[in-house]
């Protein structure tokens, strides 16, 4: 299957590699921006196949699906966020505030290394003895884990060994580590926030589309956020020294920026909202692809990498990355912050739309949804179970009464 596929594993090495060379061999900003995008989405959509293994709930499995209403109102709970923590830093000492922001995203990005860490392992001897070791239970909380949870030996080693990760880069505020837990946080939301349907994407992305417009160009909120809030929630890459010193003769040196862990006039900055929203669309069609593969009744087991397999994926990705690189583009064009969504937004949906009616199966992706899908799934195996035990009692009857012809 797509999720213990070679090709993650290359993908995780370049990404590794690639950041921790940067220091040594200079690499253009931009050129890191795209390929560590590229390679992120890549990652987190064909982990995210692993839905397509899981039957029964969900939930339990730690997926969430987002519901029409939640994307509804996800743009305005991220505006009430968002102009929250404009004016906090504008009334504030953002000293305070960021200590405390660096700790809550810290906290988040090393509890995904744990996670990613612990789903590749979890079984293999002896992590899979571990994994059976419960330590202790956390309680039920409301809202936040209703259901109580078993933690056991493995969950327990692998969060400390992210920890050590997100403690080393709190002290250090170093962009490598910021990078890397960004990085496991991209992965890990790609891989366990589920859409669930293609209108809950087309309502999400249409409304951040105008969402990432508002906030950029006709606020200063945005960019003023984005450059103030130390923490892992964005990818930082450094620009080659010769455009840092170019910069710092024509702009001179900024006392806004004096005291702070890095000045963000250095790097090239993208929002890990601008990798994980539209990643998790672009995980959808490829589980959009499955559906089909399944549909035309094939064996899941061979599904393997070729155009007519993953037409949708590999489309929705390709038009991903031409937005990534319009984004880029417009950046250096109007030397001025860009919101990333404006591009990203009609790249994936346009093609993956397009593509639809071109292929006549709009209809199929318009009604495409995984959870009704997994109902089918359970009454059509519950059918061919009962249809076995006629079969099997059909079958014995026949048997009994060739049994009786005979005696007789």
């Amino acid at each position: 299957m797509l999720t213990t596929h070679k090709s993650n594993y290359i993908a995780i090495g370049i990404l590794l590699i690639m950041t921790f060379i940067r220091p040594i061999i200079p690499i253009h900003p931009s050129i890191m921006t795209a390929v560590s995008t590229c390679l992120l989405v890549y990652v987190g959509c064909t982990f995210s196949t692993k839905i397509c293994l899981i039957s029964g709930d969900k939930q339990k499995e730690g997926i969430e699906t987002m519901q029409q209403k939640d994307a509804w109102l996800f743009p305005v709970i991220g505006s009430a966020v968002l102009l929250g923590l404009y004016l906090l830093f504008k009334f504030f000492n953002d000293k305070y505030l960021n200590i405390l922001l660096h700790i809550y995203f810290t906290l988040i990005g090393s509890f995904s290394i744990g996670q990613l860490i612990e789903e590749k392992i979890n079984n293999k001897e002896p992590f899979k003895t571990m994994g059976e070791q419960d330590l202790f239970t956390i309680p039920k909380i409301p809202y936040f884990n209703p259901e109580g949870s078993k933690i056991n030996k493995l969950n327990v080693i692998t969060f400390a060994f992210g920890l050590i990760i997100g403690f080393i880069y709190f002290i250090k505020k170093n962009w490598i580590l910021n990078n890397i837990l960004g990085m496991a946080f991209s992965i890990f939301g790609i891989e366990n926030l589920m859409l669930g349907e293609y209108k809950v994407g087309l309502i999400l992305l249409s409304l951040l589309f105008f969402y990432d417009i508002f906030w950029v160009f006709y606020t200063p909120v945005m960019v003023s956020v984005a450059k103030n809030i130390e923490g892992p929630v964005k990818l930082m890459f450094p620009k080659l020294q010769a455009a840092i010193e170019k910069m710092r003769k024509e702009k001179g040196e900024d006392n806004e920026y004096a005291g702070k862990a890095y000045d963000p006039r250095e790097y090239n900055m993208i929002g890990l909202g601008d990798i994980v929203i539209p990643g998790v669309y672009v995980a959808l069609m490829l589980r959009f692809d499955i559906y089909l593969y399944k549909k035309a009744k094939k064996d899941i087991s061979k599904y393997g990498f070729t155009f007519n397999n993953m037409k949708y994926f590999i489309t929705t990705f390709t038009f991903y990355n031409l937005g990534i690189i319009i984004t880029l583009s417009s950046m250096y064009f109007f030397n001025h912050a860009q919101p990333a969504l404006l591009y990203l937004v009609p790249c994936t949906l346009l093609s993956s739309t397009l593509l639809a009616f071109q292929k006549k199966e709009f209809k199929l992706l318009w009604k495409f949804n995984e959870e009704k899908l997994d109902k089918e799934e359970e009454e059509e195996s519950e059918d061919e179970d009962e249809n076995e035990k006629k079969d099997k009692k059909e079958n014995k009857e026949e048997k009994n009464d060739e049994k009786r012809k005979k005696i007789e």
